[in-house]
């Protein structure tokens, strides 16, 4: 009698600390199966208008918000500021919890980023979706891009006037 509880309260503690390591190891890294996007955009203001085929002098900085939709499906936050530093940009960077969001296979689909110039978006971007029609009146532009990304890793994709590339594999 005393072997068997011996055995299930073994088994019950090495369950119990296998799961605690994973999911450690799942709170610091991102795993093969998950992708982390960081979008740039190599453009001046100028070169805005006529990548999102607006008149020029529409785009603002001051007025307006780029905001790329990710391709991702699922009840997840799918927009993320787009940054314009792309100097800044550090390939050795390692995943940080509190500032990147890791999206798994799940929640990852297609190749197809969106994205949208946004007037007077005082909210979370993280909360932002074009395709709702409470958002419709806030959008300027939208443009699509279709690019590759890789999972396992954190996805630095810059976009410029003729290509769209990650900046840590180009």
């Amino acid at each position: 009698m005393k072997k068997p509880i011996t055995f299930v309260i073994v088994t019950v503690v090495a369950i119990y600390l296998i799961s605690r390591i994973f999911s450690y190891y799942n709170s610091t890294h991102i795993l093969s199966n998950q992708a982390v996007f960081n979008i740039y955009l190599d453009l001046n203001e100028n070169d805005i208008d006529s990548f999102f085929g607006l008149k020029k002098g529409t785009f603002n900085k001051k007025k307006h918000t780029i905001i790329c939709q990710l391709p991702v499906y699922g009840n997840t936050f799918k927009s993320i500021p787009v940054s314009f530093n792309i100097n800044n940009i550090d390939c050795s960077r390692e995943f940080n919890n509190e500032i990147d969001t890791k999206y798994d296979n799940s929640e990852l689909g297609g190749n197809d980023f969106k994205l949208v110039i946004v007037k007077g978006w005082g909210g979370p971007i993280a909360l932002f979706d074009a395709n709702l029609p409470i958002f419709e009146n806030s959008i300027v532009s939208y443009k699509d891009i279709t690019t590759n990304y890789t999972r396992g890793k954190i996805n630095n994709i810059v976009i410029s006037t003729n290509r769209v590339y990650d900046y840590c594999t180009k």
